[in-house]
Order: C-alpha cells, then structure tokens, then sequence
C-alpha cells in the first residue's frame, strides 16, 4: 500500500525537479555568455533603462482584450450547460487558473478553473473540463495559423523550416476534425474506442467502461460544436485572442527598440506558444527568455535588448495575471487543497494542459 501511494509522490518530485532543471538550463543558455562579461551586463541594464515603458499602456489594454476574448469564448462553449456572466461566473475563475498556473507546477492552474467554475456553478467537472480541453483544439488551431502565416511572409525563414510549418498546420487541422467527428457521432466513436481499449492487453474491463464513459460525459460540454453561429464565434475568437498575444509581443520588441515586421512576432509567437508546454517552473521561467533568444537570433545582433524584451513581455502580463488570480481565489473561500484532491480523483485532469503563457 505505502509502495503504491508513494509511487505517484516520487514521480510528481520527479517532474518537478524536472522542470527546475528545464528552467535553470534554459536561463543560463539564454543568459550566461551576456553576464559573463561586463560589457553586456551593462548594455542589459541600459536596455531597461531606455526602454519605452509607455508601451505597457497598449500591452495591458491588450492582455485585457485578449482574458475578456478568452471569457466569451468560454462562455460560446459552456452555452449547451447553461447562461453564465462573464465577469462574475467566467473571467474571475480563467484568472484564477492562470495566475495559479504561474505559481503551481504541472498546469495545475487549469484544474484550479475548472474546479472553481464546477463548484461555484454546481456543474459536472468532467463536462466543465472539456471545454477546456476543446479551448486547447481551437488555440492550436490558432497558434499554427499565425505560426504559419510569419513562416510564409518572412522571406527569409529557411525552406525547410517552412515545411515543418506546413506539417504542422496540417496536424492541427486533423485535431479539429478529430474533435468535430467526437462530438457529431459520439456513440460511434465511443464504440470504436471500447473496441480498440478491449485489445489492448491487461487492461481492466472496468477501467475502459469508466473512460467510455467519461468520453461520453465529455460530449455533453462539447455540444456547441453542433452550432454553427456559436462554433464560428468559438473560431473568430480563437483568432483575435492569440492575434493580441502576438501584439504584445510585438509591442515587447518595439519598447526595447527591435523594429522587427509583426510576422516576426507571429513566428515568435508559435515558438512560444509550443515551447512553453515543456516542463519547466510554474510561470515558465527560463523557457521564455530562450525562446525569444532563439527565434530573434536570425533578425537581430541585440541580445541584450532581445533578453530584456522577453522578460518586459513575460513580467508584464505574470505580475498583474498572478496577483488577480490569488486575489480572486482566496474571495472563494477555497483551499488548494480541496483542488488537489479532486484533480487526484478526476483522471482526465492531464487534458487541461495549457497553452502558451497567457492563453
């Protein structure tokens, strides 16, 4: 009994420090030749220094922009479950997901949303977590599409660099037919899964009756897919949000005086997006400031500017997401706790996974 409780502990530690080591490695590949020397040390400080700060003007009207998006679009999604409002019922608990994603490990934040939202609500988890989950079908979609738009309008992107783009795409756009084909005919889909789960070797009779079912539980928080009013709102909304993402970006490399084409930020934007889902600190430390080190390389000679606007981008949406979401959360009267039980107990909990640093 202890050898099986503790199993999952170690593996959880292991993660973890995982994750520390992700983030450690990638801020000092991102950083360590900068500091080594005097000169750029000097040159990172005299970036902030004259950096345009009135640039957070716009930024935060943004990131506003892009959480009140986020909150109709979830609302498109929870329509088949009920009317919600969107400060009180969606906005206050998509913060509350996000700022505890920026302080606990393994996307534990989104769990946190969904459990607030079920709770407040008196709604079902696993029908609640699945518009989550089907949220992460629409940002990919969204997430590639400018991904590939920067691929094609920067000419001087590598060819086969644009290839992988276009796999990319491709793999997305099979995503958002398997979710269509999911919800459409559940009952079938469903049966082919028991069918394929049967197969499988060891695998308990009563474990794949409970995913079955779970599928099919799922299905009722994908209903608005059978809308076609609410499902174009779903991907125009999907856009817009992770086109603002993408102007913070851009508005990030103009304050620090990188005057790259937007295109550039949208390809900065895919390899953000992406790369944050690696496991890392919560907040994604590190993972960030190498990205955008990586990705600006082939446009610009500035290091320092590039490390300070990755970390002007980064703490300028962390600080004010992470102290409304705490702030939001400790009004529920909720402790963490109670969320990590349930998340224990609820075995699609993995799905929610986010994606991207606001989104």
């Amino acid at each position: 009994m202890s050898g099986s409780s503790s199993s999952p502990r170690w593996k959880k530690w292991g993660l973890n420090l995982l994750g520390v080591a992700v983030s450690v490695g990638c801020l000092w590949y991102a950083a360590a030749d900068m500091l080594k020397e005097e000169k750029t040390r000097r040159e990172i400080v005299t970036a902030f220094r004259q950096a345009n700060y009135w640039m957070l003007i716009p930024f935060w009207a943004a990131l506003f922009a892009f959480y009140w998006l986020k909150a109709w679009r979830w609302r498109l999604l929870l329509k088949p479950l009920g009317e919600f409002r969107l400060f009180r019922d969606l906005i206050r608990p998509i913060l509350i997901g996000f700022g505890y994603n920026n302080v606990l490990p393994a996307h534990l934040g989104e769990f946190v949303r969904v459990f607030v939202m079920g709770r407040n609500n008196r709604l079902p988890m696993t029908a609640v977590l699945s518009t989550v989950v089907l949220e992460r079908v629409f940002d990919i979609f969204a997430i590639v599409t400018f991904l590939g738009l920067g691929l094609v309008f920067v000419p001087t992107v590598d060819p086969s660099i644009k290839r992988y783009g276009l796999i990319g795409a491709g793999s997305a756009a099979l995503l958002v037919a398997g979710a269509f084909v999911f919800v459409i005919w559940t009952q079938p889909f469903v049966r082919i899964f028991e069918a394929v789960l049967h197969r499988v070797p060891l695998l308990p009779k009563g474990l794949v009756s409970k995913l079955a079912g779970l599928l099919e539980s799922a299905a009722d928080g994908l209903k608005s897919l059978h809308h076609p009013g609410l499902l174009m709102g779903i991907f125009a909304s999907s856009l817009a949000q992770w086109a603002l993402n993408g102007w913070m970006m851009y508005l990030s490399l103009q304050s620090f005086g990188i005057h790259e084409s937007v295109w550039v930020s949208a390809i900065l934007l895919g390899a953000v997006a992406f790369g944050v889902t690696v496991p890392s600190t919560p907040g994604y430390f590190g993972v960030i400031q190498v990205l955008f080190m990586l990705v600006l390389a082939p446009f610009t000679d500035n290091k320092p500017a590039v490390f300070a606007a990755s970390v002007f981008y980064h703490m300028a949406q962390w600080v004010p997401v992470t102290v409304l979401g705490l702030y939001f959360f400790a009004r529920t009267g909720l402790k963490v706790s109670q969320v990590q039980e349930a998340a224990e107990e609820t075995p699609a909990t993995g799905l929610a996974a986010g994606a991207g640093p606001a989104g």
